[in-house]
């Protein structure tokens, strides 16, 4: 999405504004916009990263324009263009703002000491690791290997490996795409499903499973995008098949 496609959705929520202040609420946000690219492309982000982690921090933009257009049955109480301004800015900020902090922790437990729960419903070994993998200019962090089964059915076996992803720059955004073209394969070159997950604009996570064979020694994360092709070989945990 570019900035002025960000503009229109915003504003196609908005229907008590007056042409003039329309187009105050466009530069305010292409204002808001701009700075946030320049300060990423001052920390090194080239331009087309630096406007997809821009938008994507920006949020929903019927959302926001959802939050603009509550603001202005009382526009009757404000004083020239600045208060619209000012409306627009608290409103962004108040977007935002939401879940701030519980972002931050999330950025700061993805570097020291990730954990989320298992997708399995029985486990019977698992081991944590500590594997990072730069991806453009995020880092994939393999911190869990895990065999069990995830269902009923008697002799399914299944690898979980949990992962999760965060920009290298310390409250840099992550690419909410990273995940769609990372696998978990068996010996087989056999892929499975990806179990549930969560993220913000600062760290995703998920988990990834491959069925497994009994006596099956490894599996493999494996990443292929914009010319970058990875693949890590994860030993299963001691105990899988004793």
């Amino acid at each position: 999405m570019t900035p002025s496609e960000y503009q229109d959705r915003v504003l196609a929520g908005l229907r008590r504004l007056t042409p003039e202040e329309r187009e105050a609420v466009r530069r305010e946000l292409d204002g808001h916009i701009e700075d946030h690219m320049e300060a990423l492309r001052e920390l090194g982000y080239d331009e087309a990263l630096a406007q997809e982690r821009t938008m994507a921090a920006m949020g929903d933009p019927e959302e926001v324009g959802r939050e603009l257009e509550k603001q202005y049955p009382l526009r009757w109480l404000i004083l020239g263009r600045l208060a619209v301004v000012a409306t627009v800015a608290l409103c962004i900020q108040m977007m935002l703002g939401v879940g701030l902090l519980g972002m931050v922790w999330d950025s700061f437990t993805a570097r020291i000491y990730p954990d989320e729960g298992t997708g399995l419903n029985t486990v019977v070994a698992q081991e944590r690791v500590n594997i990072r993998i730069p991806v453009g200019n995020d880092v994939l962090r393999i911190y869990r290997v895990a065999v069990g089964q995830s269902g009923d059915e008697l002799g399914v076996w299944e690898a979980e490996v949990s992962m999760c992803a965060y920009d290298r720059i310390p409250g840099g955004y992550v690419s909410n795409s990273i995940w769609s073209h990372t696998q978990v394969e068996n010996p087989r070159g056999e892929t499975q499903w990806s179990g549930g997950g969560r993220g913000s604009w600062w760290v995703e996570y998920t988990s990834k499973f491959a069925v497994l064979e009994p006596g099956d020694p490894y599996v493999t994360v494996t990443y292929d995008y914009l010319g970058q092709e990875i693949s890590v070989e994860l030993p299963l945990p001691e105990g899988a098949w004793s």
